[in-house]
């Protein structure tokens, strides 16, 4: 019985199967010698390959950018505002001044961290972007 498969399932098959024979390592003749078995020329292997590579770039560049995030804006808001809750309850606990310039410094937070969300399903970039 010929069975046929779609793109996808040919490479899903293919990674399981790299995985099981070489523990994710593969050689880059190895990987011309699979392309050549399935009709894939070298010159679209090459020509995927740099688009793989520019998408790791990518995806590096996004993890960094995601961690600065964190580090120099998201932890000090955080870590400010607490500060000033509980400033504000034991110097002044009936007037709840606090929230303004939380809220405010939040407003800058949300405007920058919105810039590590994707645009088009307002979802945060995962760093897993290669197909």
């Amino acid at each position: 019985m010929n069975e046929t498969y779609t793109n996808e399932q040919v490479q899903e098959i293919l990674a399981e199967a790299t995985t099981i024979e070489k523990d994710n390592q593969i050689s880059q003749q190895e990987l011309q010698e699979i392309a050549a078995e399935i009709g894939i020329s070298t010159q679209i292997l090459e020509r995927a390959k740099k688009v793989w590579l520019e998408k790791q770039k990518t995806s590096q560049k996004r993890a960094k950018r995601r961690n600065a995030f964190v580090r120099f804006h998201l932890v000090p808001y955080l870590a400010v505002s607490i500060f000033l809750v509980l400033l504000n309850l034991s110097v002044t606990p009936r007037y709840f001044w606090s929230v303004y310039p939380i809220l405010g410094w939040g407003l800058g937070v949300a405007i920058d961290g919105s810039s590590l969300c994707d645009r088009s399903s307002g979802k945060i970039i995962e760093e897993k972007e290669n197909v």
